[in-house]
């Protein structure tokens, strides 16, 4: 890169005035040009320097130059020369506060410098720059190729990076916060500022420079280069260039492609391998929760592949998502990315975990003997929190049960908690929260996968009745219920008189025999209305049918 401070010290600028000051020397230039017209918008481009009489600009309103300039600053214009001749005997004062005011240089030289040995020698130089990055470029590139055919880890490469740029860098991995680095002393940081950095020529990556603050050198502020690796899997990786306020040229930016290009290969093979070990443990995982290995060997086999432990308990933690969405091809590929990210971040909650993936559900299998069944709930709820807080992810509904604490041997069992709980959740509508076994309290008794479906057994006849006779009166007995049978209160959820809430509760006593002064029957009712959504529409038909036949 030849910046606008190298380009002074050429022969051609020994008798050029610096008009502006110290300002924007550091401006790349990457061509020259002299200026016939100021339509700079029609044939600027960022890097440019250019070469001008003033003659173009003499007849212009002063709102055309402010026009001018605020073009040249959005293009990116290098720096601006003016030759003072007979036409032009002085740069006017306009010109000069508008190179001020947006930070371009500006220089003036006399009428023996001519245009073309300013011209020949800037392109002169850019020709040899980009020759000579060229020909880095090719080597660094078959250095990286000839390294990939070794099929090298991630601390070999990061190392062949570190030899080519003479700077630390680190690779960190989110939301693990997984640092791998060439150097320990720069792996922990705070970052204090954070800027993206413009679009580099011939680079097909987008950078960010951080302003950080290091643990082993609290007293100094330094900058760092950052460059996120595409991969498939939901974690995501940074190269970290620790810049040691050493700026990287475009050489440098051309040898940490090649290594992104490197890392990003090594991370898809590592992908690959990991779904296709996970695709053979998830099968193993579903069949010990599901109870389908009859013979010990296979079952103490599958234990020790999956990493178990018999000496531990376990907890079942059962995730269902659905979406508020169309299924849709593209919905059905965010589901199955919101599944990994659901996986990514249990790992960070429950290092120990097995996991099992199946369409819109995740099922873990956590250790218990450390962690409380609270201290579970509260982790996943930390974890689903942040994901939900993203908006490609916000859409989703989530139903999260866990199991009560199992031997290995108890698994299946565990799992069918999990299930069950996961079905009060769901039919009661109750979304984005955790549940455990325990809390169904007295409900572990009717949604018993053998229950579940003749939970009517249990509803007192009388709300079968009043659900097809006087829907009007049922409704007033569930909230006369739910509200300790207060007239007041239930009268103002139902926006009724109390009078007319008196005149009902007495129908249900007279006409079904409702008897609310009895506790055993009050009991009954109450357990009888949050039953009756467990059951299905076509359920209540088919059971009124049976009573009225």
């Amino acid at each position: 890169m030849t910046s606008v401070k190298e380009i002074m010290s050429y022969r051609s600028f020994e008798k050029a005035k610096l008009i502006t000051g110290e300002m924007g020397l550091g401006n790349e230039v990457n061509g020259v040009m002299v200026m016939e017209a100021p339509d700079i918008e029609s044939w600027g481009r960022e890097g440019l320097m250019i070469l001008t009489s003033y003659f173009a600009m003499e007849d212009v309103s002063r709102e055309r130059i402010a026009l001018f300039f605020e073009h040249a600053k959005k293009i990116g214009i290098s720096a601006i020369v003016v030759k003072i001749d007979r036409l032009v005997n002085e740069i006017p004062e306009v010109f000069i506060d508008s190179c001020g005011k947006y930070q371009i240089p500006l220089f003036q030289i006399d009428k023996s410098t001519t245009y073309e040995k300013i011209i020949t020698e800037v392109l002169e130089t850019i020709i040899n720059r980009n020759a000579y990055v060229l020909q880095n470029f090719y080597d660094v590139h078959k250095q990286f190729t000839r390294l990939m055919m070794r099929q090298p880890e991630i601390p070999e490469i990061l190392q062949t990076l570190k030899q080519l740029l003479k700077k630390p860098v680190s690779l960190l991995e989110l939301p693990r916060n997984r640092m791998i680095g060439t150097d320990s002393i720069y792996d922990d940081f705070e970052i204090l500022d954070t800027e993206v950095q413009n679009a580099k020529k011939h680079l097909n990556l987008s950078f960010t420079q951080n302003t950080v603050r290091y643990a082993s050198d609290p007293n100094h502020i330094y900058k760092q280069l950052v460059v996120q690796i595409p991969n498939l899997s939901y974690e995501k990786f940074y190269l970290i260039i620790h810049e040691r306020n050493q700026s990287s040229d475009d050489v440098d930016l051309m040898a940490i492609e090649n290594a992104v290009t490197a890392l990003q290969i090594e991370l898809l093979t590592r992908y690959t391998i990991r779904q296709n070990n996970q695709s053979r443990l998830n099968e193993m995982a579903s069949d010990l929760l599901h109870g389908r290995l009859s013979k010990q060997e296979d079952i103490d086999d599958t234990i020790f592949q999956l990493g178990l432990d018999y000496a531990r308990k376990y907890r079942v933690i059962l995730i269902n998502f659905d979406s508020e969405v169309e299924n849709t091809q593209e919905e059905n590929t965010l589901a199955a990315r919101f599944s990994d990210a659901i996986i990514t971040h249990s790992r960070v909650a429950f290092p120990d975990r097995v996991y099992v993936t199946r369409k819109n559900k995740v099922i873990l299998i956590a250790p218990s003997d450390k962690v409380s069944i609270e201290e579970t709930k509260q982790k996943i709820r930390l974890a689903t929190k942040d994901l939900l807080k993203l908006e490609m992810y916000n859409h989703f509904n989530l139903y999260t049960t866990i199991s009560n604490d199992v031997t290995l041997s108890e698994l299946s069992i565990g799992y069918r908690q999990a299930v069950d709980a996961q079905k009060v959740l769901q039919l009661t509508g109750s979304q984005q929260v955790v549940s455990s076994y325990q809390d169904m309290g007295i409900y572990q008794i009717f949604v018993e996968t053998g229950n579940f479906d003749s939970l009517q057994r249990f509803i007192p006849e009388n709300i079968f009745r009043l659900q097809k006779e006087n829907p009007e009166l049922l409704k007033t007995l569930h909230t006369f219920i739910d509200l300790n049978q207060n007239y007041t209160e239930t009268a103002q959820r139902l926006y009724i008189h109390p009078k007319t809430v008196r005149y009902r509760i007495d129908r249900l006593k007279e006409v079904y025999h409702i008897d609310l002064g009895s506790p055993e029957e009050i009991l009954r009712y109450s357990i009888g209305f949050r039953l009756l959504n467990f059951i299905g529409d076509d359920r209540h038909d088919a059971h009124l049918r049976n009573i009225h036949n």
